[in-house]
């Protein structure tokens, strides 16, 4: 079982980076793949549920169920790999949603359907063994919370250790090689010698295999994926870092940076970056303290110091991507990279902004553009108020947005204005400049942006700059970002935009707004989900909710009859809404802490780990503390009775959202407030686990007292489960929180649980339980 957790996240893991890499990095994506993760765990664990009553070696189905697993994570790789062929996706191409949604349901749900099957089967060999498997919670307790104990080790060596260590092909082999050993374990235990033996042997032809065959195969992968994403490039070096998968292709003397299968670069380009840079430099009269959040080391830094700055803090949270460039960078951008006036951190550039205690004259934000929740977060009103803080009395902020070099469509209007609308809340002016990308400038005082030609063609000769790849000719008539005509009739277009919605962390609308540009771009067609997603209110949201717990019933109702169908519905209902709320709170305390704290990769990891060891404890606690009832009778009263207590406590917790976080966002100035804010989302993510763990353990029990069996029992709840936890991560990443904000979100929380709780109430009232 603990050996099966370990495979199950790391099989998890492998995939969902795959798919980030295939699907573009977009964490839409990402949210599509887990739906079809847990909609796969959901559908084996009922086909388990079924099968599982009518095995009489229920051991020699776990392990069947186990290898194939393990052979299954490799094939998928190879899918993953070469899926843009397949599907006809042409290089460069982002995916449609549709396929999206078919690449995440025909390469992801068949390895998780395995894993959701092996639930039941490992319950029924559970309860099999020695001692009384119709004590406390049931086997369905232990099971969960040493499948949860295997997935925190795997997720924390996979994140920490394994991903910058060894290849994708052999993590997935090692992993397979450590399930076949605890199979031959299960096995011999069980008398089955041969099967032992042969499980065995194949586990060290593993181990074998991803040492000798591992690294070559890992090659020729990469190769397939690389001739499906750049044809034409020669791939010149390529990386697994903890963030993300970098590669760099060459065509004849120009270098292309992908990061997750995106473009992010293309150098050397010094006649591209040469005149943002200048034009950006002299937006300020004399910049002394310079900013660069990102994008810097091709090209950025070294026509930065052309300047006469005092000092550079170039941001880059991920080392890798410097190591993977660097070789193939012209010696002026290397010797950049080390010049005494720069200084390179490798950290969030939000947790930076929060913890730097110097003032720039001067920032230029070259940031992806916000296609997810992660990278909205540099685009609210929060991040601009603590921008503002760190910048001298007279500064200014240079970006770019994705618009339309003509007239803007209603879509790319409202983007841009609410970038705008949402920059003038701590910046009061403004100006959006023409084509795509758009320039966009905010000054902290209105006189301090420069358009006229004349005037950045003075501040350029002033300060002497000599560079091989500019001249200040450029400024007049070579491009016409800030022509006048054309930079009043975009301030005309945003400016007929209704009321254009400010982004915030608690409600990062950025994030949906890009979304339904990047799916305008993907379809080119007028009908689009996104823009459909982003009408919708709460209230046909909450009413579509309760017609599926309704619906949940009445398929229990026929399926069980009037006796058990209505308490077994109840239960169902209580843990389905459960897995949705748990999941969401879950996304919700990350989203949070992000925003909070800035995205520090080892703690984002630790704030994981928490949730699943709280899943561990609260499983294990509340099986031991069943077990300790010796009257049977008042078993099924006292498993009753919590579940409702769990329900209500999840309430709580959903409603404490709107209190805690404006606090903990309230208190970031003060002495130690990031410790404060880290411990506080920490207990949040604990108290998240333990409860989701006691209800899993706690629903568990009273199924199995109503069914008396085992695996039929740990597959209905598993089931539920998951499918709750399936929409939840798909509502909330989309949904709950960018459109309808994090406050809103959580009184829908809030209120499910309390229905869920009124359900189960009224289940507990009726006479089956003690006609039964």
């Amino acid at each position: 079982m603990f050996a099966w957790g370990i495979q199950a996240i790391v099989t998890q893991s492998l995939l969902m980076r795959e798919a980030l890499v295939l699907m573009s990095g977009s964490e839409l994506a990402w949210g599509i793949v887990l739906f079809a993760w847990l909609l796969g765990v959901a559908v084996g664990a009922s086909v388990g549920s079924l099968l599982s009553p009518r095995l009489k070696r229920p051991h020699l189905a776990l392990v069947i169920a186990l290898l194939v697993l393990g052979a299954l994570a490799g094939v998928e790789i190879w899918a993953f790999r070469g899926a843009r062929s397949w599907m006809g996706v042409a290089p460069g191409e982002l995916l449609p949603l549709p396929k999206t949604a078919l690449a995440a349901v025909v390469l992801v749900s068949p390895c998780s359907a395995l894993v959701g099957l092996a639930f039941p089967l490992a319950c029924a060999v559970r309860a099999a063994g020695p001692g009384d498997a119709a004590t406390g919670a049931g086997p369905l307790a232990g099971v969960y919370a040493l499948e949860s104990a295997g997935s925190l080790v795997g997720g924390a060596v996979f994140s920490f250790w394994a991903i910058e260590h060894a290849s994708p092909i052999q993590i997935a082999m090692f992993c397979a090689a450590i399930t076949l050993a605890a199979a031959a374990t299960l096995l011999s235990s069980a008398r089955q010698r041969s099967p032992a033996l042969l499980c065995a042997l194949m586990a060290a032809f593993a181990v074998a295999g991803a040492i000798v065959v591992g690294p070559r195969l890992d090659r020729s992968l990469i190769q397939q994926r690389w001739q499906s994403m750049a044809p034409g490039y020669e791939l010149c070096a390529e990386a697994e870092s903890r963030y993300q998968n970098l590669a760099v292709g060459r065509r004849v003397d120009q270098y292309t940076l992908y990061s997750d299968g995106q473009v992010s670069s293309n150098f050397p380009d010094p006649y591209g970056i040469a005149p943002q840079v200048h034009f950006w430099m002299c937006q300020h009269p004399s910049p002394r303290r310079v900013l660069v959040l990102g994008g810097g080391a091709e090209g950025v830094l070294a026509e930065i110091l052309r300047h006469p700055v005092e000092h550079v803090d170039y941001i880059e949270p991920d080392p890798r991507q410097i190591d993977i460039v660097e070789p193939f960078l012209p010696a002026a951008d290397r010797a950049a990279l080390r010049n005494p006036r720069v200084t390179v951190h490798h950290t969030d550039g939000r947790h930076f902004v929060k913890t730097c205690s110097d003032r720039y004259d001067l920032v230029i934000a070259r940031l992806p553009e916000p296609t997810s929740a992660l990278r909205a977060r540099f685009y609210t009103d929060e991040f601009y108020r603590e921008l503002h803080r760190v910048t001298q009395p007279r500064a200014i902020l240079c970006m770019t947005a994705a618009a339309v070099p003509t007239h803007m469509t209603a879509a790319s209007a409202r983007y841009l204005a609410s970038i705008r609308t949402t920059l003038r809340q701590s910046f009061p002016h403004v100006l959006v400049g023409w084509g795509d990308p758009a320039q966009v400038l905010a000054a902290t005082e209105p006189d301090l942006i420069a358009t006229e030609p004349t005037e950045l063609q003075r501040r350029y000769r002033e300060r002497r700059v000599e560079s091989p790849w500019f001249d200040p000719l450029w400024f007049d008539g070579a491009t016409d970002w800030f022509d006048p005509l054309k930079v009043r009739q975009r301030a005309d277009e945003l400016d007929a935009v209704v009321e254009p919605p400010v982004s915030t962390d608690l409600q990062p609308i950025a994030y949906m707004l890009r979304l339904a540009l990047w799916e305008r771009m993907a379809t080119g067609r007028t009908g689009r989900i996104i823009e459909w997603l982003l009408d919708i209110t709460w209230r046909p949201l909450a009413a579509v909710l309760a017609a599926m717990a309704g619906l949940l019933l009445i398929l229990f109702r026929l399926r069980r009859g009037a006796s058990v169908g209505w308490r077994e519905g109840a239960i169902a209902v209580s843990v389905a809404s459960t897995g949705f709320a748990t999941m969401a709170l879950s996304i919700i305390w990350l989203f949070a802490f992000q925003n909070l704290y800035g995205y520090v990769y080892q703690r984002i990891g630790w704030i994981i780990a928490l949730f699943m060891a709280g899943l561990v404890v609260g499983c294990a606690w509340t099986d031991r503390k069943s077990k300790r009832l010796h009257d049977p009778v008042q078993l099924p009263a006292y498993l009753w009775r919590h579940l409702i207590a769990v329900d209500l406590l999840l309430a709580a917790l959903s409603l404490s959202i709107p209190a805690v976080l404006p606090v903990l966002g309230a208190i970031q100035a003060s002495p130690g407030s990031l410790v404060i804010v880290e411990w506080s989302v920490s207990l949040l993510v604990l108290a998240t686990g333990l409860l989701g763990g006691a209800a899993f353990a706690l629903a568990g029990g009273l199924q199995l007292q109503l069914t008396g069996r085992s695996g039929s029992a740990a597959g209905t709840v598993v089931a539920v489960d998951h499918a709750g936890a399936c929409l939840g991560a798909l509502a909330t990443g989309v949904l709950l929180v960018p459109v309808l904000g994090t406050a809103t979100a959580a009184i829908l929380l809030a209120g499910m649980k309390l229905a869920s709780a009124a359900v189960l109430i009224a289940g507990q009232s009726t006479r089956c339980w003690r006609r039964l």
